[in-house]
């Protein structure tokens, strides 16, 4: 039997909705404090400077995983490793609802970022497991589109739970204990449905099973070299330096963007806290849609560097109008939304740039290399926005920092080579595993 289109609807139904679902409830606990700010930073007496620091922990503490995460997710179980991620950072997401202290938003948010460590790596190896390369974009876009997705909805959920005073507890806090407990119950969803191979479920027939991996290449065993490959040879590789570095500068304007695009929407708008929250679904929805759009079409021409590249250059005027456009309601959408989409809409092509050159655990290390100086980024820029805005009193500052950043990674990605057939990348060193 040979793979088919009836084959791919089927790995699609049952595999990336609970994924979408994973992402959509990590980047609300990961960036609900945003939305928190509007009103937690008054209460608690935080700065934009602390709460830039703040924001810029989790990063930090997301690092320290992001490269064994990915080759644990490869050697134990890629299921077993997300689950057991989704449902601690679920607890912790939901602490931060008792939060009254710095040191105490300090500390939870680090504690944040080093339980949901390595859930990209240990999803993308996930994905690998059941996708070929040809369609790893688009999964991965549906993937990533639950980015988007919760900003769109975390406004709005934000909008309305600001709001509220249940047992007198303020809206902030039940932001973030409500939206730490949808963690806790889509990991226990994942736990029961997802599967680490075609072979475990019962969805599919035997005939399907082999034409899947068959397209994957998952049935073919990988050399047993007595020389395993070493570490410092392929996080040494031009490539994989190139991308991570790319990666640096979009987490620079990505996070710091994303972290204070509220508060700096409602310092730009003078809107209400709610009438933000709604406004912000806007440009995320949208996102969404040009997400799928552009990870559809760098499928379509097997391309993913110019996918990426124009992506991050309309990101990079997006908020370079935003900071210096003007500011009435209808362009404030509008550079919001160009802003949102070139931010957001380069995922699936970007993250299909290392499974072009390497593959296995070269390819599952490399993503956590990358994964790992991204979120660098994501520290240098909250922290550098909130540092910023501090002493100016405004965003002017920190915009262009993220521009410069989104423009000079732009030309990063655009340095890559365009095939993977060079000989410095096909020779076995790319393809054998790690020193374990």
């Amino acid at each position: 039997m040979e793979f088919s289109g009836a084959i791919r609807k089927k790995v699609y139904k049952h595999i990336l909705p609970i994924l979408f679902l994973s992402y959509v409830v990590s980047f609300l606990d990961r960036t609900n404090v945003g939305y928190a700010g509007l009103t937690m930073n008054k209460e608690l007496g935080f700065s934009a400077e602390i709460f830039g620091f703040g924001a810029g922990l989790f990063s930090i503490g997301y690092l320290i995983f992001e490269i064994p995460g990915a080759v644990w997710a490869e050697k134990w179980s890629a299921k077993k490793w997300i689950v057991r991620i989704m449902i601690t950072w679920g607890i912790i997401g939901a602490l931060f609802g008792v939060v009254h202290e710095v040191w105490q938003f300090y500390l939870l948010r680090f504690l944040l970022g080093l339980a949901e460590g390595g859930f990209i790596p240990g999803v993308l190896v996930f994905l690998s497991h059941w996708f070929p390369e040809k369609d790893q974009a688009r999964a991965i876009s549906w993937f990533y589109a639950g980015l988007p997705f919760s900003q769109a909805i975390g406004g709005s959920l934000a909008a309305l739970l600001l709001e509220v005073d249940w047992f007198g507890i303020d809206g902030w806090r039940w932001l973030f204990i409500i939206e730490g407990l949808m963690a806790v119950i889509v990991g226990i969803v994942a736990a029961i449905y997802l599967k680490d191979s075609p072979n475990d479920v019962k969805w599919l027939n035997d005939e399907e099973k082999r034409a899947l991996l068959k397209q994957i290449g998952l049935g073919k065993t990988m050399p047993a070299s007595p020389t395993q490959h070493r570490w410092g040879e392929v996080f040494g590789n031009s490539i994989i330096i190139r991308v991570a570095l790319s990666m640096f500068l979009l987490g620079i304007g990505f996070y710091g963007f994303n972290y204070f695009v509220a508060i700096m929407t409602k310092q730009l708008s003078g809107f209400s806290n709610a009438s933000v929250g709604l406004l912000l679904a806007i440009p995320f929805f949208l996102a969404v849609v040009f997400m799928y759009i552009n990870s559809w079409h760098s499928d379509l021409k097997q391309e993913r560097r110019w996918h990426t590249a124009v992506s991050w250059l309309a990101g990079a005027v997006g908020l370079l109008l935003l900071g210096y456009g003007p500011h009435d309601p209808f362009f404030l959408v509008l550079w919001l939304t160009v802003a949102a989409v070139g931010l957001n809409s380069h995922f699936g092509a970007f993250w299909a740039i290392p499974q072009t050159y390497f593959s296995g655990l070269a390819a599952a290390g490399g993503v956590g290399l990358i994964n790992l100086v991204g979120n660098i980024g994501g520290f240098v820029g909250p922290y550098m926005t909130g540092y910023l805005t501090e002493r100016s009193g405004q965003f002017d500052w920190a915009i262009l920092l993220w521009v410069v950043a989104l423009l000079i990674g732009t030309l990063l990605i655009l340095s890559l080579p365009k095939s993977k057939d060079i000989s410095s990348l096909t020779d076995n060193r790319a393809h054998v595993p790690f020193d374990s």
